[in-house]
C-alpha cells in the first residue's frame, strides 16, 4: 500500500479532488440568495433579500448592462461588495453550469496560489506533502465549506475574492523573498497591480482590511530598503481606493437600518449592537468555532517559531500572516453579526503562515516520520480513512439533496398552474450531520436561508415563484425534534 501511494504523483491527487469539487458544484443548482440576484436589485424598495417583497417590482437580469445597473442600485442601498456580486449576477444570468466550470478553475488557482505564496517555491517543487496539506487544511479547517466554496453566491464572495487577494499579495511576497524578482519591472506590472489592487480592496471586508495592513507592512519594508518600485505604490494606492469603496458604500448603513427595522436579528437585537452582549455573542457563535477549527494549523507555526535555525525574516513572515488570521476574527467581532463563513479569510491567511512554517520544518518532520515508520503509517492510514469517510458522507448528503430538488422540480412542473403549491421541506439525515458538520448542508443552513419558507411573504418563496413563473409556493411547516 505504501509503495502504491508513493508512485502516485501529486497531479493525480489534485485532479481527483478537482473532479470531486466539480461534481459537488454540478450537484448544487441555484438555491437561496442565487434567486435574489437573478433579478435587478430593487433599490427603490427594500432590495431583494428581505421578506414581504413586491414581486411585481422585480425584473430578471437579461444582459450585462442589467448587471451593472443592478449593482449600482445594490451599492447605494445594500452593500459594497460590488465586484463579488457582479460575478454572482453574471453567473446566475448566464447559467449555473458555466459557474460550475469556472468555479473549479478558480479553486484550482486558489490551491496553487496558496502553495506559491506560502512556500515561495516554483510549481515544479510541488509534492504530495504540500498538496495534501493544502487540501486537508481547506477541507477540515474552512468554516462553512459548502457555503464559502461551492454555493454560487457564497463562492463568488469568499473563494473568488480571497483568490484575488492572494493573487495581489503574491508579487509583494515574491519580491520580499527574492531580490531578483522584477528587478526591472515589466511595463505591464503597473496596470496589472492597479487592477489587482482595486479588486483586492473592493472584495470582502475582513479580507480587504487585513490585505491593506499586510501590504502597508511590505511598502514600509521596501521603502526602508530603498527599493519601493512603481508597481508597489500603484498597487497600494488602488488597494486603498478599493477598500474605501467597499467600506464606505452607502448601502452598508442603509442595509443595517432596513434589517433592524424590518427583520431584527434574533441573535443580536438592534439594542444589543456594539454592547458587551454583542461581543460575547460574536465570540461564542463566530470567533470560537472558527478558531477551534483552525487551531491545528498553528502546530507547524509554533514549531517553526521555536526553532533557532529558522531565520528572523522567515519568522516575521510566518508571524505576520498568522497574526493577520487572528486579526480577521477580531475585526469580525466588531460586526453586528459574525456568521462563521465570514472567517474564511482567516483560514486563508493561516494556511499561508502554516505552509511557510511547514517548508522550514519539513526535513525535521521527515526525519521524525522515518524513525517511527509503523506508528506514522498507522496514523496516516487512520487519517486517510476518516477523510474519505467524511468526504463520502458529504457526497451522500449532496446527492440526496440533489434528488430531493429534482423531485421537487417534477412536482412543481405538474402543479405549475395551482394557486398555491406546497412542497416538502428539504431534509438532512439526522445521523450524518454530526459526522460531516458544515462541510456540506445542514438542517440549520436550510432553515435559515437555504430552503423555501412556509410563509408566502418569505423572500425566498416569493423570488422562487417569480423566477419560475409560479403564482405562490411555500413549504410545509418544518418540525424539529
Amino acid at each position: 500500500m505504501k509503495k502504491f501511494f508513493e508512485q502516485i504523483p501529486w497531479q493525480v491527487i489534485f485532479a481527483a479532488f478537482l473532479g470531486i469539487f466539480f461534481l459537488r458544484n454540478c450537484l448544487l443548482p441555484l438555491i437561496a440568495d442565487d434567486y435574489s440576484y437573478a433579478f435587478i436589485w430593487d433599490g427603490d424598495a427594500r432590495g431583494n433579500l428581505l421578506d414581504g417583497l413586491d414581486p411585481n417590482r422585480l425584473h430578471r437580469v437579461e444582459s450585462f448592462g442589467d448587471v451593472l445597473y443592478s449593482q449600482w442600485q445594490h451599492y447605494f442601498t445594500w452593500g459594497g461588495r460590488t465586484i463579488a456580486h457582479i460575478f454572482v449576477q453574471t453567473f446566475v444570468w448566464l447559467g449555473d453550469s458555466i459557474f460550475d466550470v469556472a468555479n473549479t478553475f478558480v479553486f484550482a488557482a486558489f490551491v496553487l496560489l496558496l502553495f506559491k505564496i506560502g512556500t515561495g517555491l516554483p510549481l515544479r517543487d510541488m509534492n504530495k506533502t504540500y498538496m495534501l496539506f493544502i487540501l486537508a487544511g481547506i477541507y477540515f479547517c474552512t468554516p462553512s465549506l459548502v457555503i464559502t466554496m461551492v454555493w454560487l453566491t457564497g463562492a463568488c464572495n469568499y473563494l473568488w475574492m480571497s483568490t484575488l487577494i492572494i493573487l495581489f499579495l503574491l508579487p509583494f511576497v515574491t519580491k520580499h523573498r527574492r531580490a531578483d524578482f522584477w528587478r526591472t519591472p515589466p511595463a505591464w506590472s503597473v496596470p496589472l497591480m492597479a487592477v489587482l489592487g482595486l479588486c483586492a480592496g473592493w472584495s470582502i471586508e475582513p479580507g480587504s482590511a487585513v490585505a491593506f495592513l499586510i501590504t502597508l507592512q511590505f511598502v514600509i519594508h521596501f521603502k526602508r530598503e530603498k527599493n519601493l518600485q512603481p508597481w508597489m505604490k500603484v498597487g497600494f494606492v488602488f488597494l486603498t481606493i478599493g477598500a474605501a469603496l467597499l467600506f464606505l458604500a452607502p448601502g452598508n448603513i442603509h442595509r443595517l437600518e432596513l434589517s433592524n427595522a424590518l427583520e431584527p436579528d434574533d441573535v443580536v437585537t438592534p439594542d444589543e449592537q456594539w454592547t458587551p452582549q454583542m461581543f460575547l455573542t460574536n465570540f461564542v457563535i463566530g470567533f470560537l468555532p472558527v478558531f477551534l477549527r483552525e487551531v491545528i494549523l498553528f502546530v507547524p507555526i509554533i514549531i517553526c517559531l521555536s526553532k533557532a535555525t529558522v531565520s528572523p525574516a522567515v519568522k516575521r513572515f510566518v508571524a505576520m500572516f498568522a497574526g493577520a488570521s487572528i486579526f480577521v476574527l477580531l475585526l469580525m467581532m466588531c460586526s453586528p453579526e459574525f456568521p462563521q463563513r465570514a472567517g474564511f479569510p482567516s483560514t486563508v491567511f493561516l494556511l499561508i503562515a502554516s505552509l511557510a512554517a511547514l517548508k522550514e520544518i519539513l526535513p525535521d518532520v521527515k526525519n521524525f516520520c522515518r524513525r517511527r515508520v509503523k506508528v506514522m503509517t498507522i496514523a496516516a492510514t487512520i487519517f486517510a480513512v476518516v477523510w474519505m469517510l467524511s468526504l463520502a458522507g458529504v457526497l451522500y448528503v449532496e446527492v440526496t439533496l440533489n434528488r430531493e430538488l429534482v423531485a421537487r422540480d417534477e412536482y412543481i412542473a405538474a402543479h405549475k398552474n395551482d394557486a398555491l403549491i406546497t412542497v416538502k421541506p428539504l431534509e438532512i439525515l439526522k445521523w450524518i450531520e454530526p459526522l460531516v458538520g458544515t462541510r456540506t448542508w445542514t438542517e440549520s443552513m436550510l432553515w435559515w436561508g437555504g430552503d423555501l419558507e412556509p410563509s408566502i411573504e418569505g423572500n425566498r418563496s416569493l423570488l422562487f415563484a417569480k423566477y419560475h413563473g409560479l403564482k405562490q409556493i411555500i413549504t410545509e411547516e418544518k418540525k424539529f425534534e
